[in-house]
């Protein structure tokens, strides 16, 4: 289960977050993270490590918020760009493995949601 491991890098970025804050936030809502499907992480159990993670920090009682980002890319052999399926990786228009990878990749925290 790489959530965890994943979970744990963003919970303590929301803490560190938190922690910076002058004069001292509100209460966190939420926490949004931007995943890329290449990431394979699964939403349940995402969100099951970050309840268990953010028990007893100043996040504790948040939900979090995944917005999912699919796999896109360019072919370098026709030009076209969308969405690939994976573990294909081939284009989708002349089926060339020349592909540049666009989305998909990523995973960060967007932001927070803290009530005043």
């Amino acid at each position: 289960m790489h959530e965890l491991s994943i979970c744990q890098s963003l919970v303590g970025a929301v803490i560190e977050e938190l922690g910076r804050a002058r004069p001292a936030p509100g209460r966190l809502v939420a926490a949004r993270i931007v995943v890329g499907a290449l990431h394979q992480v699964v939403p349940e159990n995402m969100t099951f490590a970050y309840e268990i993670l953010t028990r007893d920090t100043m996040a504790a009682g948040s939900r979090l918020d995944i917005r999912w980002v699919p796999v896109s890319a360019k072919c370098h052999s026709c030009g076209s760009s969308g969405g690939i399926e994976v573990p294909l990786f081939l284009c989708a228009s002349c089926n060339s493995g020349d592909l540049e990878l666009l989305t998909g990749r990523e995973l960060f925290l967007e932001n927070l949601e803290i009530e005043t």
